[in-house]
């Protein structure tokens, strides 16, 4: 068997810029991720364990909207609020003991106010108690893979054993905007009104012409002043965390700054679309003397504008390959190197079925494959 190596330089479809300018940070953890191409554009200590404050909460969300999402919890279910909720200081959506608070009352309570009463109220009702819940919590953060990460209650209030990494502060966040598209608007919404109380969204990012539409922002002494982003501009959106600030300001500047470096100064591109020919390889035995590969999803790559005669594909393949043949048998892969990243390796199917000869057929082909 035949292994086969093609390189395309990418030069031919990128247009020129000339950047040499590298984003420095004030923040003690950062990182962002482009949504398209599922891959981090820039990391600061992003697998640090830092205290997320109230950006936990978002874990806090996932689980609600999971249940919401399976049918077990609605919009319009009543919580009691208990003493434990009623008493939580912090920013709070004012509820007031033995009052009864729909879940969509509660989400609002929390995406705006950044409430953690109603995170305790929600987790109460929606496990029985706040320690089942933060459970819950724990086991959902195991499944996604969420490996420096534990909760130890539902509002993010300040304990050593209570931490988040940027890094997956940040796929938390993907995983609420693709999980539940349904469930997003909840974070764009910028003022609450409750109990006679207006509450401004304490995303100020939200009031900005940026492109932010999202998500949580926190602040604890222990953490300093932290946030997580969701921008979008025409085609492109990215998520991006800042942490570890000393004031309201510096978390709202250096995440501008961040949001806007990460959309200026890095393109996104669609080398492979899904179902496309990637290359034919070539057949022996079969009834087709070659076979079309291609990808089982699109293939998108971020990279930074100046770096953009430096990427490289290669496509690495069985040639060759002796029938039968189903389709959707990997026989190969991609490998996309953009300096500074790590490589990306994409494995390339089969298109369609190839039947073996007939013995005969077979034979003949042998011999004839000899004389040449």
């Amino acid at each position: 068997m035949l292994s086969k190596l093609v390189t395309l330089l990418l030069i031919f479809i990128f247009p020129f810029y000339s950047y040499s300018y590298q984003f420095r940070t004030k923040a003690k953890q950062a990182i962002v991720l482009d949504l398209a191409s599922d891959s981090f554009i820039f990391e600061h200590n992003s697998r640090e364990k830092m205290a997320p404050s109230s950006m936990s909460k978002l874990m806090t969300l996932y689980v609600a909207f999971d249940y919401l999402k399976a049918g077990i919890i609605k919009m319009e279910d009543k919580f009691r609020v208990s003493r434990k909720a009623w008493e939580r200081k912090g920013s709070s959506m004012f509820l007031k003991e033995g009052q009864f608070v729909t879940v969509k009352e509660l989400l609002e309570g929390i995406t705006i106010a950044s409430g953690n009463d109603a995170c305790i109220a929600l987790a109460e009702g929606i496990a029985g108690s706040e320690e089942n819940f933060v459970a819950e919590m724990n086991e959902v953060a195991q499944d996604l893979n969420l490996n420096d990460s534990h909760f130890v209650n539902s509002s993010g209030w300040p304990d050593e054993n209570h931490f988040m990494s940027a890094k997956d502060l940040v796929t938390l966040a993907k995983r609420i905007f693709t999980d539940f598209p349904e469930y997003y608007d909840l974070f764009s919404e910028q003022y609450l009104t409750y109990n006679d109380i207006v509450q401004k969204n304490k995303n100020l990012l939200l009031f900005h012409d940026i492109g932010v539409d999202g998500l949580k922002t926190g602040h604890t002494s222990a953490g300093g002043y932290g946030i997580i982003v969701s921008a979008k501009r025409n085609d492109r959106r990215i998520f991006a965390v800042v942490n570890g600030l000393d004031t309201e300001k510096e978390r709202i500047e250096e995440a501008k700054r961040l949001i806007q470096y990460s959309l200026n100064h890095f393109n996104t591109k669609k080398i492979f679309a899904k179902d496309s020919v990637v290359e034919e390889i070539n057949i022996v035995y079969g009834k087709d003397k070659k076979v079309p590969v291609t990808v089982a999803n699109d293939v998108t790559i971020t990279y930074n504008r100046r770096l953009h005669d430096k990427i490289k594909v290669r496509i690495e393949y069985k040639d060759m390959v002796p029938a039968p043949i189903k389709k959707g048998q990997e026989v190969g892969k991609i490998f996309v190197e953009i300096p500074g990243t790590e490589q990306q390796t994409i494995p390339v199917y089969t298109a369609n079925d190839v039947q073996k000869l007939s013995y005969i057929k077979k034979f003949l082909e042998s011999c004839f494959n000899q004389q040449m």
